[in-house]
């Protein structure tokens, strides 16, 4: 049977099968055009035809590619997507090489060529374990097999390059979630083994025992499969015992269940408990690196059984073990940032997963995903910043995630230079030199030096480690120590980064981890403020936090750590440093008065570079946390001119189906000269455009609503919390607990006996508007304001507001109500809320009263408001029923209120004085960017602007756009053509100027994409591919003939507001060219 990485020399397998299979892997590259995007090389080391900048963002992922047996890897972005790999035509050939990239963990998609087909399987699945025979297990699921090289382009068009970068590949039900993918099914299989553990009598004081022994455990996995501990290394520490000689030389039962090439002998071992505690006192003494302190009161405390208990877990197959997957782990090729994973599961001591998650909900600690530390490191420590040697700093580093990431890129760096890997002096050398942490802690602490100790490894080969443990050297210890040994490095220190007064009255703390100790600071610090439930070990670190803040004068906002920590970096940081650091959207969203403070305080003392929202995509990052996060890329020193790249993800098919971070031009919008310590800035340009923002200024010129309130009579209703006031004054009333729709009369409930407050009494009786605090997002459309016009007295309860108008007439109140009910609403609030759509979707009293409102009796579309506003208070058909056969449907209902709701939003946008292009930010809003808010993957705006011939939708961008530019043609007019290329994934509309009679003609042409491009060619300093378009998301080209606008085959991308946009762009575009032309003169 042949063997997945060495294809050419396994047995059973000819030249011609050989010759075969290369010739296939060629066929995909050109045929499927793989090769005119980011394809490269598996390589165990950077070579002359990858770059620098190449080998530092992706070399990692080449070198396990490598030892995984795989041919070539395909990147999107930064993102490993493909692999491309040879095997046997064997049943097991194919299941040991799928389970060896499947190790890979972050690729989604596998070409598997092997003699006489090509199997196209998602690595997403479970492994295989080819020892079962139960056929469920024996058969991989593929999503594709060829049989025919030649017909690789007609049968796997659906893995063309150009699907795979849209990421409409993944938009097949066939993708579902990534559970089974190896770095969150190791991660699952770790909380079953340390479940099982804490079951077995490892509970209590006694859980670090269990923490420590999955740690080792997995560490001598790592050494075994890289050939790093041999047989004579067991043999050795076996010495004279007879019984432990025995053991090794001795097959393990539990040899059938481990897939390793590798035959593994710590299961062997863990047979015999004095034997183990042996191997492990002989790690200590040849690896240390922290992770194998005194193990004297562990080895009281760890029984035969439990030694049993891991062996089973971790090798065996019966019981729960059979449901996990360490049987096909290779942890030589398993990502070494996995093992920060272990952070999640060992950092809370909490047995239960519920009890886990509050306690990671108090603490603000969550394992932070590879691929979001890798984007914040691609912007703080590129290759220029490489060149200085810089020192990096993480001053909340868990398990040391950002630290590890940081040490390889700076490894790749000089291997990538210097063509030669850096020694094992040299690499001690930049751990000592360059990586600094500090976590309080002290087994995330354990783990960090654990996982760098693992990377240092990563860089030597196994003859180099077994010379250095011949010389007596060890690996670094890299926890800080007062013990001063040769070999301390004092890399990361146990102990809270607030505490100043420790660090300062040490020698070796000030000088590491004092003042301007750092060049970088990369960290994803503590979220949110642990509340008054919290442990008191949590709320001392808050309190050590607090007053490190009120000493130094620093504002934060409802006491937010990542606030604090943002603060803390400055002080790290020395002249010219820079930060990447991931916190709450709170820190730029929230809108309270503190928050506010803070933005001023802390803008005015830093430049920000950049800022990446994840707000629509955090659930795909951190499914145990809620919170909205954002990266904040910024340096010391006041921000002056420079302007901020503002970043915002969306959730898009290729993001759900690889979960890597694929931004387009469209995602972007550049911050000049704005007040950026404005909440409001952040979130309109969150889903919104200058336009947008333009617009919501103009608006807020307006009489805002608190100008026409009541306000004394006007508020919150009644509030139950502690329920301490008799509520006799209330009995009077019926109670309205929650408007379930705008239309249907509310239904009333008894009121309360006790309350903890009033509410505004006065907003109980008269003419009002009642409102809900709530967005709904239940009925028609999602993202509404519910509110109705009341005259009878009731109360209602806080979830509620009721708005009196100082003008106690009915038409005003219905005035009101239309705007609330209208897309302008909608619009203003989801561009303007501080709390709509980030965190509860809702509308604070504050921000409701500081609606631009437009109450004129005088105005000519007053009257036609009110009347619409009756006929659909009014409007209550009888519903058709097996009783009243001749009523009418929900759907006859339902259409004639939305017809008279379009006519209240035209007189509303007439109300408001509105021109076509304030219109249509509102419609597109209401119509494409909230649907798609909610349902990304089945709103209208992810569906094809040109699909069939139907040229509806982008008939209207065509228009608009022409309109913009024929004020400019004198006698001329727009025409344009549609073009569609990228299979179907890209449109380019080629406007060009023609006589005012000839016809339009939009025909989709579908034969002429590389017309296009070449014409773009001719137009643009450097050529563009298909590829770097597909990841741009939008192309203007200008030339002396035409305009040329390409945009992926999505609804969002082609609205009204963007044709102006474009438009817009690419007049500017062209008179600068003009300009440029006539050498500067206008």
């Amino acid at each position: 049977m042949v063997q997945a990485c060495d294809p050419q020399g396994a047995p059973g397998l000819d030249v011609k099968d050989v010759q075969y299979m290369s010739k296939t892997l060629e066929t995909l590259y050109t045929v499927l055009d793989f090769q005119n995007g980011s394809l490269l090389s598996a390589s165990a080391e950077p070579g002359s035809t990858i770059t620098s900048e190449e080998w530092v963002d992706k070399g990692e992922w080449l070198a396990a590619a490598k030892r995984a047996g795989a041919d070539r890897v395909f990147f999107v972005e930064n993102n490993p997507v493909v692999v491309f790999a040879e095997c046997g035509s064997e049943h097991a050939d194919k299941a040991k090489a799928f389970n060896r990239i499947w190790s890979l963990g972050r690729p989604r998609l596998l070409f598997l060529a092997s003699p006489g087909e090509i199997s196209v399987l998602d690595l997403a699945q479970k492994p295989l374990n080819y020892l079962d025979h139960t056929e469920k297990q024996r058969q991989l699921e593929t999503l594709k097999i060829v049989q025919d090289i030649s017909r690789v382009a007609d049968e796997l068009e659906q893995y063309h390059r150009n699907n795979i970068e849209s990421g409409r590949v993944f938009e097949d039900s066939r993708f579902g979630d990534t559970d089974n993918r190896a770095d969150k099914a190791l991660i699952r299989d770790l909380k079953v083994i340390r479940r099982e553990l804490i079951e077995a009598g490892l509970s209590g004081k006694k859980v670090k025992y269990a923490h420590a022994l999955i740690g080792r455990s997995i560490f001598i996995r790592y050494l075994e499969d890289r050939g790093i501990l041999t047989r004579d290394y067991f043999m050795g520490v076996a010495g004279q015992v007879a019984e432990w000689h025995s053991l090794i030389k001795n097959q393990s039962p539990y040899i059938e269940s481990d897939l390793s090439e590798r035959q593994p002998l710590y299961p062997r071992v863990l047979e015999n408990k004095p034997f183990t505690y042996a191997l492990f006192r002989a790690l200590a003494r040849d690896f240390n690196g922290d992770m194998f302190p005194d193990v004297g009161e562990e080895e009281q405390a760890v029984t035969q059984e439990h030694l049993k208990h891991i062996q089973g877990l971790l090798y065996g197959d019966v019981g729960i073990q059979k449901k996990l997957f360490f049987y096909s782990y290779s942890f030589d090729i398993v990502p070494l940032d996995l093992i920060s994973s272990i952070y999640e599961e060992f950092y809370h001591s909490a047995t239960k997963e519920r009890e886990k998650k509050g306690r990671a909900r108090q603490e603000g600690a969550y394992y932070t995903p590879s691929v979001l530390v890798e984007l914040v490191l691609s912007r703080v420590l590129t290759s220029t910043d490489l060149a200085k040697k810089p020192r990096v700093l993480d001053p909340a580093c868990g398990s040391g995630i950002f630290l590890v990431d940081a040490f390889r890129r700076m490894v790749r760096y000089e291997w990538h230079n210097n063509q030669e890997t850096p020694d094992f002096n040299r690499l001690k050398q930049i751990l000592h030199e360059q990586i600094a942490g500090i976590e309080i802690n002290e087994e995330a602490a354990r783990i960090t030096a654990f996982s760098l100790c693992l990377a240092l490894l990563n860089y030597l080969n196994p003859p180099a480690i077994a010379e250095q443990i011949g010389q007596g050297n060890k690996l670094p210890s890299l926890l800080v120590s007062n013990i001063g040994a040769e070999n301390q490095h004092n890399c990361i220190w146990v102990g809270n980064a607030f505490d100043t007064a420790s660090i300062e009255s040490h020698p070796l703390l000030s000088t590491r981890f004092g003042k301007h100790c750092a060049d970088i600071v990369a960290s994803n610090p503590p979220w949110g403020a642990p509340g008054n439930e919290s442990e008191t070990q949590v709320k001392d670190r808050e309190d050590v936090m607090l007053e490190w803040c009120r000493v130094n004068s620093k504002t934060i906002g409802d006491k937010e750590p990542s606030q604090a920590f943002l603060w803390r970096s400055l002080d790290f940081l020395r002249d010219g440093g820079r930060a990447g650091m991931l916190v709450a959207a709170g820190v730029l969203l929230k809108n309270s008065a503190t928050a506010q403070e803070f933005r001023k305080q802390w803008l005015n003392n830093v430049t920000l570079h950049e800022v990446f929202n994840f707000t629509h995509v955090r659930k795909l990052f951190f499914a145990g946390a809620n919170s909205p996060f954002m990266l904040l890329c910024f340096s010391q020193g006041i921000h002056g001119n420079t302007p901020t790249k503002y970043w915002s993800a969306k959730q898009t098919a290729t993001l759900k189906g690889t979960q890597s971070i694929l931004l387009s031009k469209y995602d972007l919008n550049v911050l000049r000269g704005e007040d950026l310590s404005s909440n409001e800035l952040w979130k309109i340009y969150w889903f919104g455009r200058e336009a947008d923002s333009r617009f919501i200024r103009w608006l807020q010129l307006k009489k805002q609503l608190r100008g026409y309130i009541d306000t004394s009579n006007s508020g919150r209703g009644y509030e139950l919390a502690s329920c301490a006031c008799d509520a006799d004054r209330l009995q009077s009333y019926g109670a309205l607990l929650k408007l379930g729709s705008r239309y249907e009369p509310p239904a009333y409930s008894d009121p309360p006996r006790l309350v903890h407050r009033f509410g505004a009494q006065g907003a109980y009786v008269g003419l009002r508007v009642i409102v809900n605090e709530g967005i709904s997002e239940s009925i028609r459309p999602q993202g509404s304001i519910i509110a109705q016009y009341a005259e009878e007295p009731f109360c209602f309860y806080r979830r509620m507001y009721g708005l009196k108008l100082l003008e106690q007439e009915e038409w005003c109140h219905k005035v009101l109500l239309a705007i609330l009910w209208s897309s302008f609403a909608r619009y203003y609030f989801f561009m303007t809320s501080a709390n709509w759509g980030l965190w509860h979707h809702k509308l604070l009293l504050g921000e409701l009263l500081r609606l631009p409102v437009v109450l004129e009796q005088a105005n000519s579309t007053t009257q036609h408001i009110v009347a619409l506003v009756d006929l659909l208070r009014n409007y209550h058909p009888q519903k058709h029923s097996l009783f009243h056969p001749d009523g009418l449907s929900e759907d006859e209902i339902e259409t004639q209120r939305q017809i008279w709701e379009r006519k209240l939003d035209e007189a509303v946008f007439e109300l408001y004085g509105l021109s076509e292009e304030q219109k249509d930010l509102i419609r597109d809003c209401c119509e494409v960017t909230l649907p798609f808010f909610y349902k990304p993957f089945d709103s209208v705006g992810s569906t094809s602007a040109v699909q069939n011939n139907d040229l509806s939708w982008i008939e209207n961008y065509v228009r608009v756009f022409s309109r913009r530019w024929n004020a400019y043609l004198g006698t001329a007019e727009m025409r344009a053509e549609v073009h569609i290329g990228a299979h179907g994934n890209m449109v380019a509309i080629e406007f060009y100027p023609a006589d005012k009679a000839d016809p339009w003609d939009l025909s989709p042409k579908d034969d002429s994409w590389q017309e296009v491009l070449g014409q773009i060619g001719k137009a643009l300093p450097q050529p563009l591919g298909t590829s770097q378009i597909l990841m741009d998301g939008v192309v203007h080209v200008v030339s002396a003939e035409a305009i040329i606008v390409i945009k992926r085959n999505e609804k969002r991308f082609w609205t009204r507001s963007l044709a102006r946009e474009d438009a817009d762009a690419t007049l500017c575009k062209r008179m600068l060219d003009t300009k440029s032309v006539n050498g500067g003169l206008d």
